[in-house]
Protein backbone atom coordinates (compact mmCIF):
# COMPACT_ATOMS: atom_id res chain seq x y z
CA UNK A 1 0.00 0.00 0.00
CA UNK A 2 2.61 2.58 0.78
CA UNK A 3 4.59 1.54 -1.93
CA UNK A 4 2.26 2.61 -4.29
CA UNK A 5 1.38 6.07 -2.48
CA UNK A 6 4.97 6.38 -2.68
CA UNK A 7 4.71 5.70 -7.00
CA UNK A 8 1.82 8.26 -6.76
CA UNK A 9 3.46 11.43 -5.34
CA UNK A 10 7.24 10.18 -7.40
CA UNK A 11 4.83 10.46 -10.37
CA UNK A 12 3.07 13.97 -8.99
CA UNK A 13 6.66 15.27 -8.60
CA UNK A 14 7.12 14.19 -12.20
CA UNK A 15 4.84 16.06 -13.45
CA UNK A 16 5.44 19.42 -11.23
CA UNK A 17 9.00 19.53 -12.16
CA UNK A 18 7.96 19.32 -16.10
CA UNK A 19 5.52 22.19 -15.45
CA UNK A 20 8.61 24.08 -13.89
CA UNK A 21 11.08 23.38 -17.10
CA UNK A 22 7.80 24.54 -19.44
CA UNK A 23 7.54 27.97 -17.77
CA UNK A 24 10.97 28.87 -17.76
CA UNK A 25 10.16 30.55 -20.82
CA UNK A 26 6.93 32.73 -20.16
CA UNK A 27 8.93 35.71 -19.08
CA UNK A 28 10.24 36.34 -22.70
CA UNK A 29 6.76 35.17 -24.14
CA UNK A 30 5.30 38.30 -22.28
CA UNK A 31 7.32 40.75 -23.86
CA UNK A 32 5.83 39.12 -27.21
CA UNK A 33 2.08 39.70 -26.35
CA UNK A 34 2.79 42.98 -24.93
CA UNK A 35 3.56 46.05 -27.45
CA UNK A 36 5.71 47.97 -24.30
CA UNK A 37 7.87 46.52 -22.06
CA UNK A 38 6.47 45.04 -18.25
CA UNK A 39 6.44 47.47 -15.54
CA UNK A 40 9.55 46.89 -13.51
CA UNK A 41 7.70 46.07 -10.54
CA UNK A 42 5.76 43.62 -12.21
CA UNK A 43 8.66 41.95 -13.41
CA UNK A 44 10.35 41.62 -10.40
CA UNK A 45 7.15 39.98 -9.10
CA UNK A 46 6.35 37.35 -10.93
CA UNK A 47 10.44 36.77 -10.64
CA UNK A 48 9.67 36.25 -7.09
CA UNK A 49 6.57 33.69 -8.36
CA UNK A 50 8.90 31.83 -10.29
CA UNK A 51 11.95 31.70 -8.00
CA UNK A 52 9.80 29.78 -5.36
CA UNK A 53 8.50 27.60 -7.59
CA UNK A 54 11.81 25.96 -8.09
CA UNK A 55 12.03 25.79 -4.73
CA UNK A 56 8.75 24.45 -4.15
CA UNK A 57 9.78 21.63 -6.81
CA UNK A 58 13.03 20.67 -5.62
CA UNK A 59 11.36 20.73 -1.97
CA UNK A 60 9.12 18.49 -2.91
CA UNK A 61 10.94 16.13 -5.07
CA UNK A 62 13.01 15.75 -1.67
CA UNK A 63 9.45 14.94 0.52
CA UNK A 64 8.44 12.38 -2.31
CA UNK A 65 11.84 10.69 -2.04
CA UNK A 66 11.55 9.70 1.16
CA UNK A 67 7.58 8.94 0.47
CA UNK A 68 7.30 4.91 -0.13
CA UNK A 69 6.96 4.70 3.64
CA UNK A 70 4.72 7.77 4.50
CA UNK A 71 4.51 7.20 8.08
CA UNK A 72 8.07 7.35 8.75
CA UNK A 73 9.39 10.97 9.31
CA UNK A 74 7.88 12.17 6.33
CA UNK A 75 6.39 15.53 8.37
CA UNK A 76 10.23 16.93 9.18
CA UNK A 77 10.65 16.04 5.18
CA UNK A 78 7.85 18.42 4.12
CA UNK A 79 8.29 20.76 7.06
CA UNK A 80 9.90 24.32 5.07
CA UNK A 81 8.24 23.38 2.31
CA UNK A 82 6.00 26.36 0.86
CA UNK A 83 2.58 26.66 1.59
CA UNK A 84 -0.66 27.46 -0.78
CA UNK A 85 -1.08 30.65 1.26
CA UNK A 86 2.17 32.19 -0.24
CA UNK A 87 1.51 31.50 -3.51
CA UNK A 88 -1.45 33.31 -3.42
CA UNK A 89 -0.28 35.96 -1.68
CA UNK A 90 3.11 36.67 -4.01
CA UNK A 91 0.52 36.17 -6.98
CA UNK A 92 -1.43 38.77 -5.67
CA UNK A 93 1.37 40.94 -5.00
CA UNK A 94 2.27 40.64 -8.64
CA UNK A 95 -1.44 41.88 -9.74
CA UNK A 96 -1.21 44.55 -7.48
CA UNK A 97 2.07 46.15 -9.46
CA UNK A 98 -0.75 46.93 -12.27
CA UNK A 99 -1.71 50.68 -12.44
CA UNK A 100 -4.62 51.43 -10.02
CA UNK A 101 -5.12 48.30 -8.27
CA UNK A 102 -6.64 48.60 -5.12
CA UNK A 103 -7.49 45.41 -4.38
CA UNK A 104 -7.02 42.03 -5.43
CA UNK A 105 -8.83 38.79 -5.26
CA UNK A 106 -7.61 34.86 -6.04
CA UNK A 107 -9.13 31.98 -5.57
CA UNK A 108 -8.25 28.26 -6.65
CA UNK A 109 -10.53 25.23 -6.04
CA UNK A 110 -8.09 21.68 -5.23
CA UNK A 111 -8.75 18.50 -6.33
CA UNK A 112 -10.55 17.46 -3.60
CA UNK A 113 -13.19 20.18 -4.68
CA UNK A 114 -12.29 22.67 -1.84
CA UNK A 115 -11.41 26.20 -2.72
CA UNK A 116 -8.83 28.34 -1.16
CA UNK A 117 -8.95 32.21 -1.42
CA UNK A 118 -7.12 34.97 -0.51
CA UNK A 119 -7.71 39.32 -1.07
CA UNK A 120 -5.32 42.60 -0.44
CA UNK A 121 -6.24 45.39 -0.31
CA UNK A 122 -9.46 46.83 -0.21
CA UNK A 123 -11.60 43.74 -1.00
CA UNK A 124 -12.99 42.47 2.15
CA UNK A 125 -11.50 38.99 4.10
CA UNK A 126 -15.34 37.80 4.36
CA UNK A 127 -16.40 39.28 1.22
CA UNK A 128 -19.04 37.19 -0.54
CA UNK A 129 -18.43 38.35 -4.37
CA UNK A 130 -19.17 35.70 -6.82
CA UNK A 131 -17.00 37.53 -9.74
CA UNK A 132 -15.08 34.83 -10.89
CA UNK A 133 -16.83 34.40 -14.60
CA UNK A 134 -19.73 33.61 -16.44
CA UNK A 135 -22.27 32.88 -14.11
CA UNK A 136 -23.58 30.15 -16.50
CA UNK A 137 -19.79 28.70 -15.99
CA UNK A 138 -18.69 29.36 -19.81
CA UNK A 139 -15.08 29.71 -20.85
CA UNK A 140 -13.81 33.16 -20.68
CA UNK A 141 -10.96 35.00 -21.62
CA UNK A 142 -11.70 37.40 -19.41
CA UNK A 143 -14.41 40.15 -17.62
CA UNK A 144 -15.10 43.50 -16.75
CA UNK A 145 -17.36 44.61 -13.87
CA UNK A 146 -18.26 48.56 -13.05
CA UNK A 147 -20.15 49.40 -10.01
CA UNK A 148 -21.89 52.58 -9.48
CA UNK A 149 -20.82 53.27 -5.70
CA UNK A 150 -20.43 56.08 -3.48
CA UNK A 151 -17.74 57.35 -1.37
CA UNK A 152 -13.96 57.68 -1.66
CA UNK A 153 -12.57 53.97 -1.19
CA UNK A 154 -15.72 52.18 -3.12
CA UNK A 155 -14.48 49.83 -5.81
CA UNK A 156 -16.01 51.28 -9.10
CA UNK A 157 -14.16 49.02 -11.78
CA UNK A 158 -12.69 45.27 -11.45
CA UNK A 159 -11.34 43.50 -14.13
CA UNK A 160 -11.02 38.84 -13.90
CA UNK A 161 -8.49 36.17 -15.51
CA UNK A 162 -9.09 32.41 -15.51
CA UNK A 163 -5.98 31.00 -13.05
CA UNK A 164 -5.22 27.51 -14.08
CA UNK A 165 -5.62 25.41 -17.85
CA UNK A 166 -8.62 24.44 -16.72
CA UNK A 167 -10.41 27.19 -15.27
CA UNK A 168 -10.27 25.80 -11.75
CA UNK A 169 -9.37 29.44 -10.43
CA UNK A 170 -9.65 33.06 -11.41
CA UNK A 171 -7.33 36.35 -10.32
CA UNK A 172 -9.23 39.51 -10.28
CA UNK A 173 -7.90 43.20 -9.55
CA UNK A 174 -10.03 45.99 -8.75
CA UNK A 175 -9.43 49.95 -8.90
CA UNK A 176 -11.44 53.02 -7.24
CA UNK A 177 -11.19 54.89 -10.70
CA UNK A 178 -14.16 54.16 -13.15
CA UNK A 179 -12.71 52.47 -16.40
CA UNK A 180 -8.86 51.98 -14.80
CA UNK A 181 -8.23 48.77 -16.71
CA UNK A 182 -7.83 48.42 -20.48
CA UNK A 183 -6.72 45.62 -23.20
CA UNK A 184 -2.78 46.05 -21.71
CA UNK A 185 -3.79 45.24 -18.24
CA UNK A 186 -5.70 42.36 -19.52
CA UNK A 187 -2.52 40.93 -21.21
CA UNK A 188 -0.50 41.75 -18.20
CA UNK A 189 -3.19 40.09 -15.44
CA UNK A 190 -3.63 36.95 -17.95
CA UNK A 191 0.35 36.53 -17.96
CA UNK A 192 0.69 36.50 -14.58
CA UNK A 193 -2.04 33.99 -14.23
CA UNK A 194 -0.51 31.98 -16.91
CA UNK A 195 2.70 32.46 -14.32
CA UNK A 196 1.31 31.74 -10.99
CA UNK A 197 -1.24 28.08 -12.30
CA UNK A 198 2.12 26.02 -11.90
CA UNK A 199 3.19 27.25 -8.88
CA UNK A 200 -0.34 26.53 -7.31
CA UNK A 201 -0.24 23.11 -8.79
CA UNK A 202 2.67 22.69 -6.90
CA UNK A 203 1.42 24.11 -3.94
CA UNK A 204 -1.64 21.10 -4.46
CA UNK A 205 0.85 18.71 -4.63
CA UNK A 206 2.75 19.35 -1.22
CA UNK A 207 -1.05 19.64 0.64
CA UNK A 208 -1.13 16.47 -0.45
CA UNK A 209 2.27 15.05 0.85
CA UNK A 210 1.53 17.06 3.92
CA UNK A 211 -1.52 15.76 4.55
CA UNK A 212 -0.14 11.92 3.62
CA UNK A 213 1.46 12.17 6.40
CA UNK A 214 -0.77 13.43 8.61
CA UNK A 215 -2.86 10.84 8.24
CA UNK A 216 -2.59 6.89 9.47
CA UNK A 217 -3.06 4.82 5.95
CA UNK A 218 -4.50 2.00 7.91
CA UNK A 219 -7.02 3.66 9.84
CA UNK A 220 -7.81 6.78 7.96
CA UNK A 221 -7.17 8.72 11.34
CA UNK A 222 -4.51 11.17 12.24
CA UNK A 223 -0.97 10.04 12.15
CA UNK A 224 0.87 9.40 15.26
CA UNK A 225 3.19 12.70 14.16
CA UNK A 226 -0.17 14.84 13.41
CA UNK A 227 -1.15 14.01 17.44
CA UNK A 228 2.28 15.13 18.50
CA UNK A 229 1.45 18.45 16.83
CA UNK A 230 -1.98 18.64 17.70
CA UNK A 231 -2.05 17.31 21.41
CA UNK A 232 0.16 20.56 22.26
CA UNK A 233 -1.71 23.25 20.14
CA UNK A 234 -4.83 21.96 21.31
CA UNK A 235 -3.85 22.54 25.04
CA UNK A 236 -2.63 26.05 24.24
CA UNK A 237 -5.80 26.60 22.93
CA UNK A 238 -8.23 25.40 25.82
CA UNK A 239 -5.46 27.75 28.15
CA UNK A 240 -5.97 30.50 26.06
CA UNK A 241 -10.04 30.58 26.16
CA UNK A 242 -10.08 28.65 29.43
CA UNK A 243 -12.15 25.94 28.29
CA UNK A 244 -12.25 22.25 29.31
CA UNK A 245 -10.13 19.79 27.07
CA UNK A 246 -10.55 15.78 27.92
CA UNK A 247 -7.86 13.37 26.45
CA UNK A 248 -9.03 9.27 25.84
CA UNK A 249 -6.27 7.28 24.88
CA UNK A 250 -7.65 3.93 23.56
CA UNK A 251 -6.67 0.46 23.16
CA UNK A 252 -8.56 -2.64 21.40
CA UNK A 253 -8.80 -5.60 23.78
CA UNK A 254 -6.55 -8.89 22.36
CA UNK A 255 -5.86 -7.73 19.16
CA UNK A 256 -2.91 -9.90 19.07
CA UNK A 257 -4.92 -12.58 19.29
CA UNK A 258 -6.78 -11.37 16.13
CA UNK A 259 -4.10 -11.37 14.09
CA UNK A 260 -2.51 -14.96 14.97
CA UNK A 261 -5.89 -16.39 15.07
CA UNK A 262 -6.86 -14.98 11.44
CA UNK A 263 -4.37 -13.10 10.07
CA UNK A 264 -2.05 -9.62 9.26
CA UNK A 265 -4.51 -8.78 6.54
CA UNK A 266 -7.59 -9.05 8.79
CA UNK A 267 -6.08 -7.57 11.72
CA UNK A 268 -5.44 -4.78 9.09
CA UNK A 269 -9.30 -4.83 8.18
CA UNK A 270 -10.72 -4.88 11.49
CA UNK A 271 -8.37 -1.04 12.25
CA UNK A 272 -9.84 -0.04 9.20
CA UNK A 273 -12.75 -0.71 10.07
CA UNK A 274 -12.52 0.76 13.87
CA UNK A 275 -11.26 4.06 12.33
CA UNK A 276 -14.76 4.34 10.07
CA UNK A 277 -16.30 3.85 13.47
CA UNK A 278 -14.52 6.55 15.05
CA UNK A 279 -14.89 9.26 12.41
CA UNK A 280 -18.49 8.70 12.20
CA UNK A 281 -18.70 9.21 15.89
CA UNK A 282 -16.69 12.16 17.13
CA UNK A 283 -17.76 15.49 16.56
CA UNK A 284 -16.41 18.12 13.91
CA UNK A 285 -13.96 19.51 16.52
CA UNK A 286 -13.28 16.51 17.80
CA UNK A 287 -9.51 14.55 16.41
CA UNK A 288 -9.02 10.55 16.18
CA UNK A 289 -5.20 9.73 15.74
CA UNK A 290 -3.16 6.16 15.67
CA UNK A 291 -0.24 5.67 17.97
CA UNK A 292 2.96 4.93 16.30
CA UNK A 293 3.89 2.66 19.37
CA UNK A 294 0.93 0.70 19.52
CA UNK A 295 -0.78 -1.00 16.15
CA UNK A 296 -3.85 -0.88 18.23
CA UNK A 297 -3.57 2.18 20.50
CA UNK A 298 -5.45 5.21 19.90
CA UNK A 299 -6.06 9.08 20.86
CA UNK A 300 -9.21 11.31 21.26
CA UNK A 301 -8.99 14.63 21.46
CA UNK A 302 -12.42 16.40 22.62
CA UNK A 303 -11.95 20.28 23.12
CA UNK A 304 -13.84 22.57 24.79
CA UNK A 305 -15.53 18.71 26.52
CA UNK A 306 -16.04 18.42 29.90
CA UNK A 307 -15.31 14.90 31.54
CA UNK A 308 -19.08 14.35 31.70
CA UNK A 309 -19.34 14.95 28.47
CA UNK A 310 -16.82 12.82 27.28
CA UNK A 311 -17.62 10.21 28.69
CA UNK A 312 -21.22 10.39 26.89
CA UNK A 313 -19.50 10.68 23.59
CA UNK A 314 -17.11 7.75 24.86
CA UNK A 315 -20.47 5.58 25.13
CA UNK A 316 -22.05 6.62 21.75
CA UNK A 317 -18.51 4.93 20.10
CA UNK A 318 -19.40 1.86 22.66
CA UNK A 319 -22.53 1.56 20.70
CA UNK A 320 -21.25 2.14 17.65
CA UNK A 321 -18.28 -0.96 18.41
CA UNK A 322 -21.44 -3.22 19.56
CA UNK A 323 -24.29 -2.45 17.11
CA UNK A 324 -22.53 -4.59 14.50
CA UNK A 325 -19.91 -7.19 14.16
CA UNK A 326 -15.71 -6.51 12.64
CA UNK A 327 -16.75 -8.67 9.94
CA UNK A 328 -15.36 -12.87 10.73
CA UNK A 329 -13.88 -11.76 13.83
CA UNK A 330 -17.14 -10.74 15.65
CA UNK A 331 -17.47 -8.53 18.29
CA UNK A 332 -14.26 -6.38 19.04
CA UNK A 333 -13.80 -4.40 22.48
CA UNK A 334 -11.97 -1.99 23.94
CA UNK A 335 -10.19 -0.31 26.80
CA UNK A 336 -9.22 3.48 27.30
CA UNK A 337 -8.62 6.00 30.07
CA UNK A 338 -9.83 9.18 30.00
CA UNK A 339 -7.76 12.43 31.50
CA UNK A 340 -9.21 15.47 31.78
CA UNK A 341 -7.06 18.96 31.50
CA UNK A 342 -6.58 20.19 35.01
CA UNK A 343 -4.48 23.74 35.40
CA UNK A 344 -0.98 22.58 36.45
CA UNK A 345 -1.11 20.07 33.79
CA UNK A 346 1.82 19.69 30.91
CA UNK A 347 1.56 17.88 27.75
CA UNK A 348 3.67 15.32 29.28
CA UNK A 349 1.35 14.96 32.63
CA UNK A 350 -1.80 14.94 30.68
CA UNK A 351 -0.60 11.90 28.70
CA UNK A 352 1.06 9.92 31.65
CA UNK A 353 -2.50 10.50 33.59
CA UNK A 354 -4.89 9.14 30.55
CA UNK A 355 -2.01 6.37 30.25
CA UNK A 356 -2.67 5.07 33.67
CA UNK A 357 -5.88 4.98 33.16
CA UNK A 358 -6.04 3.04 30.45
CA UNK A 359 -3.24 0.45 32.11
CA UNK A 360 -5.75 -0.12 34.87
CA UNK A 361 -9.18 -0.80 32.63
CA UNK A 362 -6.72 -3.50 31.02
CA UNK A 363 -5.85 -4.74 34.70
CA UNK A 364 -9.04 -5.00 36.36
CA UNK A 365 -10.92 -6.62 33.22
CA UNK A 366 -10.64 -5.45 30.13
CA UNK A 367 -13.88 -3.62 27.96
CA UNK A 368 -14.44 -0.16 30.07
CA UNK A 369 -13.87 3.30 30.40
CA UNK A 370 -11.81 4.68 33.59
CA UNK A 371 -11.15 8.82 34.32
CA UNK A 372 -8.68 9.78 36.04
CA UNK A 373 -10.62 10.56 38.99
CA UNK A 374 -10.73 7.13 39.94
CA UNK A 375 -9.87 6.92 43.80
CA UNK A 376 -7.72 3.24 42.59
CA UNK A 377 -5.39 6.18 40.89
CA UNK A 378 -4.82 8.01 43.88
CA UNK A 379 -1.50 5.79 44.26
CA UNK A 380 1.61 6.64 42.38
CA UNK A 381 3.06 3.93 40.04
Amino acid sequence: MSQGKGEGITTAIAVSAFGAICIAGVLIALWAVLRRPLDARVVRALQQVDERLAEITEQISAAARGASEPDAGLGDAIGSTIELDEVLQRTLAAAEALTAVDGSRVSVRRPNGTVATAVRGLVAENSDSTFGGPPDGAPYSSGFAFWDATGADALRTGLVVPLGPDRSGSLAVYSRLANAFDTEAVSVLAAIAQRAAPAVQNAFRYLEVQELAATDSRTGLGSSSAFEDALPREISTARRHGRPLCLIQIDLDDFGVINKTHSLAVGDTVLAEFGERVRSTIRSGDSAFRNSGGADEFFLILPETPSEHAKRLYGRLVFEMASRPFGDVGDVTMTSGLAELRADDTEDSLLKRAGRAQRLGKASGKNQLVTDDDVRLATPE
